[in-house]
């Protein structure tokens, strides 16, 4: 294994780097400081063939750790982040840290002074969830056992999230449970006590104020062992809903979907205009605002204009005047309309049969 690959959080190396002499004459360390982290390299191969998540029957979960080893001030790490695909994201005290096809990860990192060891995992999406392990939990040897995260997975704090995700603009109501609250020191929802609400099915409510950007979920165990939950609040339309529902920004859409296409014909045969009104939503129904919606005739020469483009408005809709040629009255109008957010694209094919023009003979 290429030494970069192992230690990517702690100084960039040379591309030739592959021994563990070399990586330590890399790194500037004084001999004393060279002989200690020798042994380092021995313990970080071992954590490497124990990682958890690599043992075949394990149960999956969000983190499982091997054990940590503290060691004049760096850590050497191991384990498997749990459901890890493309764009999943590991820090460790602010350093990253890359994961393998199984989602496995190992490597040293420097703790700069801090007294807790900040493990963050997220994805493309943003981050999803912190857990954070006091240093002075280390036991003989510097070492913190990998089960140090067992107390707050086992307490099973988690929040009761809407089908559509929570939407801002009004007091949101943020109701959750855990599954065994004795396992547990305190429980909050964005810094606010919810230990004390627990009732005897063991779940919560509490309001946040309409204007909150982001959800929190902290459970702390009896060790001072945090996982704090992110959860997203999607933003609203000002407090109210528009009238055909929900909204969320192009940026914040998951997915997407042309949702309906409507057109207008009346009186088409006179003014040679056809209104067109796409609308569209992401993958949990939510309408989206901001959308580049882009509309054109599958066949060319039906419309005076080639293409038109519009942004969706807050109820995920786009409204096109398409101006027809005289001599496709009476046919079949087939269009093409492609949309698009930062992250998704959907494209639709519809069409409509236009009244025959007017008779123009003289009595």
């Amino acid at each position: 294994m290429r030494a970069d690959a192992i230690f990517p959080a702690v100084v960039p190396l040379p591309n030739e780097i592959a021994t563990n002499e070399e990586v330590l004459e890399a790194m500037s360390f004084s001999p004393a400081r060279k002989a200690q982290l020798s042994a380092v390299f021995g313990a970080l191969a071992i954590a490497l063939a124990l990682v958890p998540g690599a043992r075949s029957g394990s149960i999956p979960q969000l983190l499982n750790l091997g054990p940590i080893t503290v060691l004049n001030g760096t850590a050497i790490v191991s384990g498997t982040v749990g459901g890890a695909g493309a764009g999943s994201q590991l820090t460790v005290n602010g350093h990253p840290l890359s994961l393998d096809a199984a989602g496995n990860f190992a490597g040293v990192v420097s703790l700069d002074g801090a007294s807790t060891l900040d493990l963050s995992i997220g994805n493309s999406s943003g981050q999803l969830v912190d857990f954070h392990v006091p240093v002075a939990l280390a036991g003989p040897g510097g070492i913190i056992p990998g089960s140090v995260l067992d107390a707050v997975k086992q307490a099973g704090a988690t929040l009761l999230e809407p089908a559509g995700g929570f939407i801002g603009g009004q007091p949101l109501t943020v109701a959750g449970s855990v599954a065994d609250k004795g396992q547990l020191a305190a429980l909050a929802v964005n810094g606010t006590d919810v230990m004390r609400l627990l009732g005897t099915d063991q779940s919560f409510s509490v309001q946040v104020p309409g204007t909150t950007k982001e959800i929190t979920l902290t459970a702390t165990d009896k060790s001072g062992v945090t996982e704090t939950t992110h959860y997203q609040v999607l933003a609203g339309s000002g407090g109210l809903a528009t009238p055909l529902g929900p909204y969320v920004t192009a940026s914040s859409a998951v997915g997407l979907k042309i949702a309906k296409v409507r057109y207008v014909a009346t009186g088409v045969a006179k003014t040679k205009r056809l209104r067109m009104i796409v609308t569209v939503k992401d993958s949990r129904g939510l309408l989206v605002s901001g959308a580049k919606i882009k509309i054109r005739s599958k066949a060319a020469g039906r419309l005076t204009r080639r293409a038109q483009i519009k942004a969706s408005s807050k109820t995920g809709q786009a409204a096109f005047i398409l101006r027809v040629k005289p001599r496709i009255l009476g046919k079949r109008l087939v269009m093409v309309t492609v949309a698009r957010t930062p992250t998704a694209k959907a494209a639709k094919t519809t069409s409509i049969r236009l009244a025959k023009a007017r008779s123009t003979r003289k009595h």
